[in-house]
């Protein structure tokens, strides 16, 4: 048996679900982990660093936090 991964936009997934269970010899299979469980130590502390970052971007624009001008972080560097 071969095994094909297929990306289908969100709102076609339905239909698309609905045609491959019609079909006797496809076996739909779920994915065991999520595509964040399947990063390395390196790529997580990337990806947590990511995540953190746009939390703060968001806080910055709902005025929940104080962001820094642009010319003091490259001061920094």
């Amino acid at each position: 048996m071969k095994q094909v991964t297929i990306s289908v936009p969100e709102k076609k997934f339905p239909f698309f679900m609905k045609l491959m269970q019609s079909l006797n010899f496809v076996k739909v299979v779920e994915p065991a982990t999520k595509p964040e469980e399947q990063l390395n130590s390196e790529q997580k502390e990337v990806w947590e660093n990511v995540k953190q970052g746009f939390e703060e971007l968001k806080l910055a624009e709902a005025g929940k936090l104080k962001a820094r001008p642009i010319q003091e972080l490259l001061d920094e560097l």
